[in-house]
């Protein structure tokens, strides 16, 4: 009886050690895998302009929908709210006080460039791709070698496409649909910056069964 203990123990030690090295050898595969990333920008929205933020009047169903299913920061601050500061300082992760971009300053310097999330991805083996509107001055040179692919868009925001009148948030997504699917062999990372200040009702859509107006996404 005592021997069958002890078979049991070192059977028991065993199936532990084991599972121990899977344990590790999954954490490390699911460290060492690199993640895609879609980075969506909506451009001068209140941090009230939400549904998820209580806001009765303006549906966001598809921004609610990632609120509710990721993570949702209550307490976020915006140092510069205005529009170009504010994307180099996503781009740079700088404030604006060191990186001096905004309306009416000089372009980005090269090193912030050579410094932004795009690049340093770029560099450790992800397809870097940009949909909508860029919105910071930068040297010739500078945003092919950061970006892959690059597609500018700019209003107006209701456009004919294949005969039909769509918003351009519509060919946006459409773009960066084309790009995450131009090769799946390689992890990508793309920012999708909304357009130019866009009117926010401006399209229709049935949710639930109801015609309602539909605020950005």
């Amino acid at each position: 009886m005592k021997n069958l203990s002890k078979v049991v123990a070192v059977v028991l030690l065993l199936v532990f050690v084991s599972a121990c090295k899977d344990g590790v050898k999954k954490q490390e595969e699911v460290v060492g895998k690199k993640p895609n990333i879609i980075f969506i920008l909506t451009d001068d929205q209140r941090w009230d302009a939400l549904g998820f933020a209580g806001n009765s009047i303006i549906k966001t169903p598809n921004m609610d929908e990632l609120a509710r299913t990721g993570l949702y920061f209550k307490n976020a601050f915006v140092t510069t709210p205005i529009c170009a500061a504010s994307r180099a300082t996503i781009l740079t992760g700088l404030y604006e006080r060191t990186h001096d971009f905004n309306f009416g300053k000089p372009k980005l310097n090269n090193g912030y460039m050579y410094d932004s999330y795009p690049y340093l991805l770029k560099k450790a083996g992800y397809r870097t791709g940009l949909i909508g509107k860029f919105g910071v001055k930068v040297n010739e040179g500078i945003e092919d070698s950061i970006f892959d692919t690059s597609i500018k868009t700019f209003w107006p925001y209701l456009k004919m496409v294949d005969g039909k009148e769509k918003h351009l948030a519509d060919i946006n997504g459409d773009h960066a649909i084309d790009f995450i699917k131009s090769d799946k062999d390689k992890p990508f990372v793309c920012p999708c910056p909304s357009g130019r200040h866009m009117p926010m009702t401006v399209r229709k859509n049935n949710i639930s069964g109801q015609n309602m107006r539909i605020v950005c996404i």
